[in-house]
């Protein structure tokens, strides 16, 4: 059976949505598996041996360009990568929606109350009606399972099997970083979205509550900034180059310890077995906790479907909790 999964961003969605391909290959061992996903995070699917290929579309530059004749050789290179058995649509979206119409086959999505664009329920030929309160882990896992007719068990995923890989000279780039004599602690200073993200003065206090080897990683000019921060307020982390995708695996793949917002190299952390402590304010809790992999949420009333960006109660997670729940890892 050939089998698409269209998951275009972001980078933790598509490795929460990942989490389905050990479920599906377990059921369905011969199966032949692509991915879809957008050019900046298809890295992260590199190296995985349940992936026999990899479709890497670059949609920003398609629209920078706004050359129709493009976009038409776009989704001929998609028409043409295959006749697939059942396409499934993990993104929900109408572009995702579209880019499954293109590669052929049965196509799955979700049911329309789950659609954040309920236009794309118009290019599948079947909707998986999925409870919205589950984590988002769960809910891509379940989609996949029904659309292939398979059972799935939630706690299939407490704890997943990991599921992340790297390459052999992908590790070479923070070796010097790691310390041999102590534990190795990550700190992911911001996320995806402002409201998401932990102030950068109580990361540098639970830096300073703790001992070890404490780094801090970075994707982009703002965060590095947020990293320097936290770097002179604790002087004894050391921040991180900047990364590729493949290069942060092999980092998170090798600490003790990650914490950070709800955010892609936390999920990766979850995705490799590391043990992570992941802060949630605004967000629904999306992963499944687990013995190594805990999570600290807020009062508040998270709206599932849309979160409330005014919320910024992650900060409100003191950093004494954290620290406590660190060391309690790392004994």
């Amino acid at each position: 059976m050939k089998i698409a999964f269209v998951r275009l961003t972001s980078l933790g969605d598509i490795i929460l949505a990942m989490a389905a391909l050990q479920v599906v290959r377990s059921r369905l061992p011969e199966c032949h598996v692509t991915w879809v996903a957008e050019r900046r995070f298809a890295d992260i699917l590199d190296h995985n041996p349940d992936i026999q290929q990899i479709i890497r579309i670059d949609l920003k530059e398609l629209k920078r360009k706004k050359s129709l004749t493009a976009l038409r050789a776009e989704y001929r290179r998609l028409a043409s990568c295959g006749d697939f058995d059942v396409v499934i649509d993990l993104h929900g979206m109408l572009k995702s929606a579209v880019i499954a119409a293109s590669l052929g086959g049965i196509r799955y999505g979700f049911a329309r109350q789950m659609l954040k664009e309920p236009l794309a329920g118009l290019f599948y030929n079947r909707s998986v009606p999925v409870p919205l309160d589950l984590p988002a882990v769960c809910r891509y896992t379940t989609l996949a399972a029904q659309s292939l007719g398979l059972d799935f068990r939630p706690d299939e995923l407490c704890p997943p099997k990991p599921y992340l890989f790297w390459g052999e000279g992908d590790g070479a780039a923070t070796e010097e970083y790691f310390a041999t004599d102590k534990h190795n602690i990550l700190l992911v200073p911001e996320t995806s979205a402002s409201y998401k993200n932990y102030p950068p003065e109580k990361f540098a206090r639970i830096a300073n509550l703790l001992p070890g080897n404490i780094m801090i990683c970075h994707g982009n000019q703002q965060e590095f900034l947020t990293a320097s921060l936290i770097a002179e307020r604790a002087p004894h982390v050391r921040v991180l180059p900047r990364l590729n995708l493949n290069q942060l695996k092999a980092t998170v793949g090798r600490c003790d310890l990650v914490i950070g917002g709800d955010s892609g190299p936390t999920h990766i952390a979850w995705a490799c077995g590391v043990s992570s402590i992941t802060l949630f304010g605004a967000t629904p809790v999306c992963i499944y906790p687990t013995e190594r992999n805990r999570v600290i949420t807020t009062s508040s009333v998270v709206n599932l479907r849309k979160p409330d960006s005014r919320d910024d109660s992650v900060g409100h997670i003191t950093p004494e909790e954290i620290a406590r729940l660190a060391q309690e890892l790392l004994a």
